[in-house]
């Protein structure tokens, strides 16, 4: 009954943020019913629209994903997007030294080279809780900052490419390591299928799975994790790693599937992360609905821009609305828990 309570709550935020747009859309457009028309149309209008709604869900699953192993293992991991952003670069120049492996072989290892990148700058985070007592949400946070200007760094100088007319980027590495389109002439590719593998992957984790269970306990409960057995600290610190880990995979899928190189510039996908988490209460399986009604917003919200009169920004309001009323409603269940632990306790 309290699983069909939460995915009730979880269809409602969504029904919310629908309700919001329009709301907001008739409050804002001379021409509101051509912006509606084309919000929550024009992503379904052609394969192009559609196929590049779809590749934009693409990095939010996997940090999605990301924030969920993390979050329910109660460590509140806020640096998804420096994670990502270094797995990007590390990944991209791991590419760019193997032009000759063929790409069979070369994929897997590019995405291995990010994983482990973007887990390292997790890792610091989880080093200095468990040795210095720096909490997670400050540190990953300011270790966060302070790579997206280590990498800008490393792209304006040694690994910047003068010639590619587009700003601040990396070369562009062989273009046999790109991951095949879907949905020509979309953006649609193959890395949607990685993501729903990782999806498949952290759920059996997450419910059938040893370190899963510890990683839901340790999350609930630290201390009923220590008294059974459980060494919480390592517990925490890998889903941290995890959830790192995860991150880099997400910018690292992306750069494979669209780009072929890397842009200086952050995405926001490891912040849209975490509010997906949040409103998928951690569930893998959610993270991919949530991923895409995100998606839908940010894609509707482009193309009513184009074809009307409102602002492409109205996906960040709407998104930013869905995000209060998620966290007041966990406020209040968590504020009701504490006063019926308190009167059972008299």
């Amino acid at each position: 009954m309290k699983k069909i309570k939460q995915h009730l709550t979880q269809i409602l935020v969504i029904g919310f943020g629908l309700l919001m747009a329009c709301i907001v859309i008739l409050l804002t457009s001379k021409e509101p019913f051509t912006a509606i028309k084309y919000f929550f149309i024009g992503p379904f209008s052609s394969r192009y629209f559609l196929g590049n709604m779809i590749s934009y869900a693409i990095p939010l699953i996997i940090t999605g994903l990301a924030a969920c192993v993390s979050f329910s293992a109660s460590v509140w991991n806020m640096g998804l997007e420096g994670q990502m952003y270094f797995g990007m670069l590390c990944g991209t120049y791991a590419a760019f030294q193997l032009p000759s492996m063929p790409a069979v072989m070369a994929v897997p290892l590019i995405l291995v080279v990010a994983f482990v990148a973007g887990g390292s700058v997790a890792a610091l985070s989880a080093f200095l809780q468990q040795k210095m007592r720096v909490d997670v949400i400050v540190s990953s946070l300011l270790i966060s900052n302070a790579v997206f200007y280590l990498v800008n760094f490393i792209l304006e100088g040694p690994f910047n490419d003068p010639t590619s007319g587009a700003g601040i980027t990396s070369p562009r590495f062989n273009s046999k390591f790109m991951l095949p389109r879907i949905l020509a002439p979309s953006e649609l590719h193959a890395g949607l299928f990685f993501a729903l593998l990782l999806v498949a992957v952290i759920h059996i984790m997450m419910k059938h799975r040893v370190l899963g269970y510890e990683i839901g306990i340790t999350g609930k409960n630290p201390l009923f994790a220590q008294y059974g057995g459980m060494n919480a600290p390592k517990v925490a610190a890998l889903a941290m790693l995890l959830s790192g880990g995860l991150a880099g995979l997400a910018g690292m899928t992306d750069i494979l599937g669209t780009q072929g190189r890397m842009l200086a510039y952050m995405s926001g996908f490891g912040w849209d992360g975490i509010s997906i988490a949040l409103i998928a209460r951690n569930n893998p399986v959610f993270t991919v609905f949530v991923a895409f009604f995100f998606a839908l917003l940010q894609k509707g919200a482009e193309n009513a821009s184009l074809f009307s009169d409102i602002s492409p920004d109205i996906a960040q309001l709407i998104q930013a609305a869905i995000l209060f009323l998620v966290t007041g409603e966990a406020l209040f269940s968590f504020s009701k828990r504490r006063k019926d632990l308190r009167e059972a306790m008299r």
